[in-house]
C-alpha cells in the first residue's frame, strides 16, 4: 500500500513542477523586464479576438534607429484602437520580449507565489513518493 502512495506522490510530484513552468517563464520574463526593460512607445498594428480575450498586435522602434519590431500581448480590453500610441517596456536583448504599459505596472508577485509553491511542493511531494518507494521495496 505504502508503495503505491508512493508512485502517486510521484506523479503529483511531477504534475505540480510540469504545471509551475509556465507560471516560471512568465515570472522570469517581468523579472527581466523590471529590472533591465527599456521604456519606450509602440504603434498598435492590429488587434484580433481570441477566446474571450484580445491579441493585441503592436509595433516598437527599436532606440538605435533600426525597423520596428512587431510583439503580440493577450488581454481582456484591448489599450487602444489600431494607430494609436501605447507606453511599452521591452528587454534591449531580444525586443520581441516587451509588455505594454511601464516598470511600475509590472506586478510579478503571483506569479512567483505560484512558482515557490507549486514547485516545491511538487518537488517534495516527488522526493517523499521516492523515498517511500524506495523504502517499501527492496531493490538489492
Amino acid at each position: 500500500m505504502v508503495d503505491l502512495l508512493g508512485i502517486f506522490f510521484i506523479f503529483l510530484g511531477t504534475g505540480g513542477l510540469l504545471i509551475q513552468l509556465n507560471s516560471f517563464w512568465v515570472y522570469r520574463r517581468l523579472r527581466k523586464l523590471e529590472r533591465s526593460g527599456v521604456e519606450g512607445w509602440a504603434t498598435v498594428a492590429r488587434w484580433e479576438p481570441v477566446g474571450g480575450q484580445t491579441r493585441l498586435y503592436l509595433q516598437a522602434p527599436l532606440q538605435e534607429g533600426g525597423a520596428a519590431v512587431e510583439f503580440s500581448e493577450v488581454m481582456l480590453d484591448p489599450v487602444g484602437s489600431p494607430g494609436d500610441v501605447v507606453p511599452v517596456i521591452y528587454d534591449p536583448e531580444n525586443p520581441t520580449r516587451a509588455k505594454t504599459g511601464g516598470r511600475k505596472d509590472i506586478d510579478y508577485r503571483g506569479e512567483r507565489l505560484a512558482v515557490f509553491l507549486m514547485g516545491y511542493g511538487g518537488l517534495m511531494l516527488f522526493v517523499a513518493g521516492i523515498v517511500m518507494v524506495a523504502l517499501s521495496r527492496p531493490f538489492f
